[in-house]
């Protein structure tokens, strides 16, 4: 019985393990998975789809309505006005053609011969050259600058200048002349060229050149003259006097003149002060120059040894000016004639005529 009762107990599991095989009623959740296909939301996640409203920024495509706006085409406007200024072109360029009427005129007019006054030539040897040069150059080495020509000795010889008359540089020479004879010149010689290292010209007789004293002093006196940007300071610390060019002081001795020089340097050269200076005996060049400087055409006269000569200023500064003999149509000499203006590209020195 015993056994039987535990065969009987033995029994008990199968039938609770059969009565948990009743239980797979509520087992059915697996049958709800399906709830996760039922989840439409995955297919809601169609929304990405939805968000082809990006394409729908299609917009800028819209944005295209400012090609569409043919305001361009509207620009054509200025075409047409080009149009009408191209029509105004032909007449404004017609102006110029009136401006021609002026450079018609010729204004020989304005550039009619002036008087600058007269020399004479007893030897009958005229020479024109470069005086500054005397200081620098022997005798000797000074004879190939000097262009020489012949001309009448029994009378004074008249000296004209033409200026350029029209132009930036229409005040400066166009040529100086020296008349030796009558008559109207058809043609041309050329004597030679003037180079020119000081911005004047010396027309003078050849054999009074042998009395022509440049350095030393003819009265024992000198003056000394400084100009530049820094002259008022200089003059300041020198104590010098205004002058018409500049600062300075006149009529001292030579010696004084010397120091004040020597003195004008130092400071200058201390202190880097742009300046320029001159000492000046009182030479024959010295008076020469002075009578240049107070013509207001820049040509000054001067007595040597019983001639004539006179000292002008280029106004055009330095540079290699051609000297010609002008004749009529027989050959004779009408004039002799310097040559200044050629190059009208380049500045006048004015600071030159110091």
């Amino acid at each position: 019985m015993a056994s039987t009762k535990k065969q009987r107990g033995a029994k008990v599991p199968r039938s609770s393990f059969r009565v948990t095989k009743k239980q797979p009623v509520p087992k059915q959740p697996p049958a709800a998975k399906p709830k996760p296909a039922a989840n439409a939301k995955p297919t809601a996640k169609a929304k990405p789809t939805t968000k082809a409203k990006p394409a729908a920024k299609a917009k800028p495509a819209a944005k295209a309505k400012p090609a569409a706006n043919v305001k361009p085409a509207a620009t054509a406007k200025p075409a047409t006005k080009a149009k009408l200024a191209a029509n105004v072109k032909p007449a404004a360029t017609a102006k110029p053609a009136t401006k021609a009427k002026p450079a018609a005129t010729v204004k020989p007019a304005a550039t009619a011969s002036i008087a600058l006054g007269e020399i004479t030539v007893p030897s009958g040897t005229l020479a024109i050259f470069d005086i500054g040069l005397v200081g620098y150059l022997p005798r000797e080495a000074l004879e190939p600058a000097i262009v020489k020509a012949t001309v009448p000795r029994d009378r004074a010889l008249p000296v004209i200048g033409t200026r350029v008359g029209t132009g930036r540089f229409g005040d400066c020479w166009d040529h100086v002349s020296i008349v030796v004879g009558d008559g109207e010149p058809t043609h041309a010689k050329k004597l030679g060229e003037a180079g020119v290292d000081f911005a004047r010209l010396i027309c003078m007789d050849l054999a009074a050149l042998d009395h022509w004293q440049h350095e030393d002093s003819l009265d024992g006196k000198a003056d000394f003259v400084f100009w530049g940007r820094d002259e008022a300071v200089l003059a300041r610390v020198m104590g010098a006097q205004k002058m018409k060019e500049g600062y300075g002081w006149t009529n001292l001795s030579v010696a004084d003149a010397e120091i004040k020089a020597d003195a004008a340097a130092r400071k200058k050269a201390e202190n880097k002060w742009l300046v320029a200076m001159d000492l000046r005996p009182h030479t024959h060049h010295f008076r020469a120059l002075a009578a240049a400087r107070a013509s207001k055409l820049g040509a000054g006269m001067l007595e040597l040894a019983g001639t004539k000569l006179m000292l002008l200023f280029t106004s055009w500064g330095d540079g290699v000016f051609p000297i010609h003999v002008d004749l009529d149509a027989e050959g004779h000499p009408v004039a002799v004639r310097i040559q200044l203006a050629g190059r009208t590209d380049v500045q006048p020195n004015r600071a030159a005529k110091r």
